[in-house]
């Protein structure tokens, strides 16, 4: 619809002949669109009809698309008999009649749920925990609106709402799934209590038992995204926060077995660390090979923990679209062993929050890997990648 506005604007411009609609002339309105839903306005003759044949014309031999005369309809107000006649000749459309109803294709139904409709509850699922209930009543709105144009009848639905809601990409239209959407908005709230930030939200919602335990339902969500960079081991959890190679150990190592050894729920990594070595039950250790095995991630001991989000995936892009735009625009290229070191240094420098030192870390992989070349040549010269923030 926008090559169909730019060539219509086009048309118009050329035009010594077209004459807006009375209502529309001061902002130059011509047209306006919805998904695929079109409407046109212009003074009631001859020759605004015929700009308008013109660019329908010129659009249809530029996209293949052409006007449906079955589905299309044309409105007229205070127009003379003899003027409606020349017009239907230059438009053969059937003449609507007032007062304009005319209903929304599906694309258009579509488009409506996905900017609005949806969109509705976006403040209260960023604060509370949406009921199960509420979520269903608006999926159900909005399923009767695409398949029935609002109507609440059965039997209309031809594909699953589960598979409305997948992204194009996999088959789906790309509707919200409304449930992951509301724990999406809280898991930043998830990420400020992890964090113990000091804002007002979060001593309202500890102060608060009802939503605070609703709250606390999408911690599970949450939990495999976040893993610990353990210091003085004050502050993360023995067996409920991710810290270890092996996952979080309370998945591993049964809680029966955790209170026959005089561990509960409240245990900190800092209960097995001493003076820089863990220390745990042989019994634990041959049951559960790896179990010494030091945490991923660590820091000086007489620092505090500090928690990391997994964000693997957004290192990965951010250092292949580098090396693609070295590629192309510098004519520089690094082996795929090099840019595999470059990102995993990069996400475990951001665990530690050292971003200054991923810099120098990157740098010198770079060197590294440039200096040990297949061929022996050396493909970079010193000081030649900056690393961004």
């Amino acid at each position: 619809m926008e090559v169909f506005n730019m060539i219509l604007g086009k048309h118009i411009g050329e035009s010594q002949n077209f004459k807006y609609h009375n209502k529309c002339e001061t902002l130059k309105i011509s047209d306006l669109c919805f998904a695929d839903d079109l409407l046109v306005f212009s003074y009631g003759n001859g020759n605004s009809a015929r700009v308008i044949r013109n660019a329908l014309d010129e659009f249809k031999t530029v996209s293949g698309l052409k006007v449906s005369t079955e589905k299309s309809q044309i409105y007229f107000s205070c127009v003379k008999p003899n003027m409606r006649r020349i017009i239907l000749g230059i438009l053969p459309f059937d003449v609507g009649k007032f007062p304009f109803n005319k209903s929304l294709s599906f694309a258009g139904r579509l488009q409506l749920i996905n900017s609005f409709l949806t969109f509705i509850h976006v403040y209260w699922a960023s604060i509370f925990q949406i009921p199960i209930a509420t979520i269903k009543e608006i999926e159900k709105m909005c399923r009767s609106f695409l398949w029935a144009n609002g109507e609440k009848v059965k039997g209309k639905a031809k594909v699953k709402w589960n598979d409305i809601c997948k992204p194009k990409a996999y088959g789906g239209l790309g509707v919200k799934n409304l449930r992951k959407w509301n724990d999406a908005l809280l898991a930043k709230h998830v990420w400020n209590v992890v964090n113990n930030k000091n804002y007002l939200w979060v001593q309202w919602k500890k102060s608060m038992s009802w939503t605070w335990k609703r709250f606390l339902e999408i911690r599970k969500i949450v939990r495999p995204h976040i893993v610990a960079c353990v210091g003085n081991g004050r502050s993360t959890s023995l067996w409920h926060d991710w810290w270890h190679p092996l996952g979080i150990l309370c998945s591993i190592i049964s809680r029966r077995d955790w209170v026959s050894n005089g561990f509960n729920d409240s245990s900190l990594v800092s209960d097995v660390l001493v003076y820089d070595t863990y220390f745990w039950l042989v019994d634990w250790v041959d049951k559960f090979p790896g179990l010494k095995d030091a945490p991923m991630f660590c820091i000086k001991p007489n620092l505090r923990d500090v928690v990391g989000w997994r964000d693997k995936d957004a290192s990965c892009v951010a250092h292949i679209w580098k090396e693609r735009n070295s590629r192309i625009f510098s004519n520089r290229r690094i082996t795929a062993e090099g840019l595999i070191a470059c990102v995993e240094n990069e996400i475990r420098m951001k665990l530690l929050g050292l971003r200054n030192k991923a810099k120098l870390v990157n740098d010198k992989v770079y060197k590294e890997v440039a200096a040990l070349d297949g061929d022996g040549h050396q493909l970079y010269e010193e000081g030649e990648f900056p690393v961004e923030d």
